[in-house]
């Protein structure tokens, strides 16, 4: 494995231990209870509420009793002795408890209103006497439980009188649950620190009555995670005014069979008070008392419309029955779920650094789902698997593995872009060190009798074509080269023979042994085994004679003046470098006045179009016959400005040597 590699593995392991630490950081926690919302608004409208037995039903002071006689326009407050009614017909018909979720914090035997000559309270005293008697009973039984909540300075009591009927603080119990910091109520509370000692909460003293084991037993657990049902069918309820109504009729069969064995609890349903915002808040119903009427006549019809909110009766009857049926959630602590974030980071990582963008983020949109699917499995067996946390934590994870990702590319581009301009650097230094080999000017002659122009355009920085034109002795040495290959291998070759050629063709009296000698030494230690075409041509300029060796090259063209037609200068042996002991047979013209000679090589003819279609040799030898009367510049610019038009914008995929060589005309 490479050191890039390395790198970005030991990245992603970091960037994964990162997202497990922040998912288990206590800055998350608002998160853990957003899992618990959705968890259970999944497992309702998703899989569906199994139902279960509810040992815990509700009696409502709900819409319909405040509409419905005796209760109608009248104050809770004087509800006391239907109430006593109902309770005593509630405990006859076998509840195992009865926990008051309502708080009447006054009597109206205490009332200081004046009425004719004596108080409200005087006039009525009494009115309280038959709630009080069953408060007593059902206390004495241990079958009643009122609510109280602590506040810190002054909690919210019962009145004095139900206080005194009960036996003061043995039945009396706190209804406060915990809210969490977004306000949500997922938990509540086992115990409760009163004057120094622990004592049960409703819900915990409720659930200890009924099964006969107090709650918490061994004292170390401090609160319970609700696992609410989703709808508003689980927990049945029924209406105080039906109830009412039932005890009148005396039905004590209905209240045996609703009642018989059941945890009551009797509180408020109604639109607007006492509404709390728990985790079942996205898999809320409409509410009502739903359960079978005894005397009002049929069912309740439904609302319309849910609210996010549910009576705060439901959270303490879901409290008893979790505690009852031993399914309160169970939660990972923020170690186990700095683990399952971990562990969800790190398939993201690894998709994030194997796969492109789109493919990780699809990778993660799976996993994502498999994710959900399975904490909606665990959560119907009341497991809590960390959802939000992990998810976020991981979409940042993926988020930085995808940044450290085009961050290392950007620094590998640099990279590679500060090499490929350290090579174009040194590529610019040897292109201009192998412009500085080829000769700037042609020799001049005093007597105006040839014209000599060469151009050359490599097809990289640097190339494998040569040329060279030195004047010795009267006489002057042109030669031109085509090394095989291309870029900085040719280009070295190139000026080697160069080298080589300047050093063993001196004034041209003995070409043959010149070129021959200039073979052997390019042969000796060619280990590459490269070889270069050459023309090498010695001109007189006195006689106009011109001596030349094709080693292999492209034949130059004599076009004599006054004719339309070639004459090709060919081979006198093989290339040079390819074998020593080769023997060359140099030969020589005569040129006249107005003939003209051009010296190429091949990226000349082979030039290829778009359609890779070559210039050939026609179009050469009519793009010089096009030009045959001009100067040797403008020739040597003419045939390769016909070589450019022919191949637009086609890639120049060999170098373009031209030297042509003009004698004046008479």
């Amino acid at each position: 494995m490479d050191q890039a590699r390395l790198r970005a593995a030991a990245a992603g392991v970091a960037i994964a231990i990162c997202a497990g630490l922040i998912a288990a950081a206590p800055a998350l926690d608002r998160f853990r209870g957003l899992s618990i919302d959705l968890l259970t608004a999944l497992r309702w409208r998703v899989l569906g509420e199994t139902p279960k037995p509810s040992p815990a039903v509700v009696v409502a002071f709900d819409e319909a009793t405040f509409r419905s006689p005796p209760f109608e326009g009248s104050p809770a407050v004087t509800w006391t002795p239907e109430l006593a009614r109902v309770l005593n017909a509630i405990l006859d018909g076998g509840a195992r408890v009865v926990g008051f979720d309502i708080i009447f914090p006054t009597s109206i035997e205490q009332s200081q209103v004046r009425f004719g000559d004596e108080t409200v309270g005087t006039r009525l005293r009494g009115f309280d006497r038959d709630y009080l008697r069953a408060l007593a009973l059902g206390a004495r039984a241990g079958k009643l439980v009122l609510g109280q909540v602590q506040h810190q300075e002054s909690p919210l009591l019962p009145s004095e009188g139900q206080r005194a009927a009960v036996g003061q603080g043995r039945n009396i119990r706190a209804l406060n649950v915990f809210s969490d910091p977004d306000g949500v109520i997922r938990r509540v509370p086992l115990a409760f620190m009163v004057d120094g000692a622990r004592t049960p909460s409703m819900a915990a003293e409720l659930a200890g009555r009924a099964s006969g084991v107090p709650v918490p037993a061994g004292g170390d657990a401090e609160a319970i995670t609700l696992n609410f049902s989703g709808g508003a069918d689980d927990i049945p309820t029924f209406s105080l005014a039906d109830l009412r109504a039932c005890a009148d009729k005396n039905d004590k069969e209905f209240f045996r069979r609703h009642f018989d064995g059941k945890v009551v609890l009797i509180g408020t349903l109604l639109d607007v008070e006492d509404r709390k915002i728990t985790s079942k808040r996205l898999a809320t119903a409409p509410e009502g008392a739903y359960a079978q009427r005894c005397a009002l006549g049929g069912a309740v019809s439904r609302p319309v419309f849910a609210r996010d909110t549910i009576a705060g009766v439901y959270v303490q009857a879901t409290a008893v029955n979790n505690l009852l049926r031993g399914d309160a959630l169970t939660e990972f602590g923020r170690a186990g779920t700095g683990l399952a974030s971990f562990a969800l980071a790190t398939l993201a990582v690894a998709a994030a650094l194997t796969l492109g963008p789109a493919a990780a983020v699809m990778v993660f949109l799976g996993l994502v789902a498999a994710w959900t699917g399975g904490a909606t499995l665990a959560f119907r067996g009341a497991l809590v698997v960390p959802l939000v946390e992990p998810v976020v934590t991981t979409l940042a994870a993926l988020g930085a593995t995808v940044g450290y990702r085009l961050v290392a590319a950007e620094r590998a581009m640099a990279a590679q872009r500060a090499k490929e301009r350290a090579r174009e650097a040194e590529m610019a230094s040897a292109a201009a060190i192998q412009r500085a080999m080829l000769p700037q000017l042609a020799p001049t002659d005093a007597a105006g009798a040839f014209d000599i122009h060469a151009h050359m355009i490599p097809a990289r920085e640097v190339g494998g074509d040569l040329y060279d034109i030195v004047e010795r002795d009267g006489r002057i040495v042109i030669t031109i080269g085509d090394v095989c290959g291309k870029g900085v291998p040719a280009s070295l070759f190139m000026a080697v023979t160069q080298t080589v050629m300047r050093l063993t063709v001196r004034s041209g009296a003995d070409l043959k042994a010149e070129i021959e000698t200039a073979n052997n030494l390019l042969v000796a230690d060619n280990r590459e085994e490269m070889f270069t075409t050459l023309f090498c041509a010695v001109l007189d300029k006195t006689a106009g004679t011109l001596t030349y060796c094709n080693c292999g090259h492209n034949p130059p063209l004599l076009l004599r003046h006054g004719e339309s037609g070639f004459e090709r200068l060919g081979a006198c042996g093989p290339p040079l470098g390819m074998m020593d002991g080769i023997k060359y047979d140099p030969r020589a013209i005569t040129l006249g006045a107005g003939d003209l000679v051009l010296l190429y090589t091949d990226g000349v003819t082979e030039a290829e179009d778009a359609s890779s279609a070559q210039f050939g040799m026609a179009r050469l030898e009519a793009s010089i016959l096009a030009a045959r009367s001009r100067p040797a510049r403008r020739l040597v610019e003419h045939v390769i400005e016909s070589v450019r038009a022919f191949v637009v914008k086609a890639p120049q995929s060999d170098d373009i040597t031209c030297v042509a060589i003009v004698r004046a005309s008479p």
